[in-house]
């Protein structure tokens, strides 16, 4: 089965959660985008102000990917204000004609609530079809690569 393992990323924690996924079910790796530099504290107002009021308006995936030529694509993205990225949003949206049937959500977070999985599961809307499985990874003090390891497991 060929996948894709696709990850948004403003400090680099759900890079490191999608490399150690990709590497694990030896899934091809992209990055998508919206083009803004979003690292630091003012990055992370913008990046607040973004989902908020939902300003994301262009997403792309970086490098030359056909999403069409994979069997199973996984979304990684973080969690802002209480809910996944504005920028996971927008790439949903825009390429879901072009996802395959089998789409997972994996989402990262550094908040005490347990996980964000009803929040994920209301991402199919935006998919536009029920997604194939989610998992919410929480990332402060917590061993998020092993968890990571664990739901890459489950899909070999």
């Amino acid at each position: 089965m060929k996948t894709l393992c696709l990850y948004y990323t403003r400090t680099n924690t759900t890079k490191a959660v999608m490399e150690n996924i990709a590497g694990i079910i030896g899934a091809d790796l992209a990055e998508y985008t919206d083009g803004k530099e979003r690292s630091g504290f003012l990055g992370y107002v913008g990046a607040c102000f973004a989902t908020v009021n939902r300003t994301i308006s262009r997403v792309s995936v970086k490098g030359d990917v056909d999403l069409t030529s994979y069997d199973r694509v996984l979304i990684g993205m973080p969690i802002w204000v209480e809910g996944p990225c504005a920028i996971g949003k927008a790439f949903i949206k825009k390429y879901r004609d072009n996802l395959p049937s089998e789409v997972y959500y994996v989402a990262t977070h550094m908040g005490d609530k347990q996980d964000y999985m009803e929040k994920l599961k209301a991402m199919d809307d935006l998919l536009g079809r029920p997604s194939s499985g989610q998992i919410s990874i929480r990332t402060k003090e917590n061993d998020y690569i092993k968890q990571s390891a664990d739901f890459a497991a489950s899909l070999k």
